[in-house]
């Protein structure tokens, strides 16, 4: 019984330390979770935005330019308003869509066009308590596959 005895009274003078040792590491934990939420709100839309970008563009590289309207650049345009549009919100935060083919990298007898595929989007963080961009930039290019 002197064991016991010994144990409680040695737990009575820190009875009020449990709390107060919450009380300080409760700022701390609590930063972490929010910059946690903050960077992964961000990197989810960027990685959305990147995929949308992607797969417009590619879907828009596969028109044969020859083919008249729409053209390679609309199609890719249009894919890509569709794609972004879970990520923008309806909210106008995303820009519209930039499209153009690029010919820089042709010569005389071989073609080279790509098809270059911007969008912008203003950034709203989740929280606000992690430092993060306030616009996410998403570019992607394909060569287009009929070259004629």
């Amino acid at each position: 019984m002197s064991i016991l005895r010994t144990i409680t009274a040695s737990l009575r003078g820190r009875r009020g330390s449990n709390a107060i040792e919450f009380a300080l590491t409760l700022p701390v934990f609590l930063a972490l979770i929010l910059g946690l939420m903050d960077y992964g709100w961000f990197f989810a839309n960027q990685a959305g935005l990147n995929n949308a970008t992607s797969l417009g563009c590619r879907k828009g590289s596969m028109r044969d330019e020859n083919l008249g309207a729409p053209g390679p650049a609309q199609i890719a345009k249009d894919e890509i308003t569709t794609l972004a549009n879970p990520w923008c919100g309806g909210s106008g935060a995303c820009g519209a869509p930039s499209t153009s083919i690029d010919n820089s990298d042709s010569t005389a007898t071989l073609k080279r066009k790509t098809l270059v595929c911007k969008l912008t989007m203003t950034f709203n963080p989740l929280v606000g308590f992690a430092p993060t961009p306030n616009k996410i930039v998403s570019e992607s290019r394909y060569r287009l596959e009929w070259q004629r």
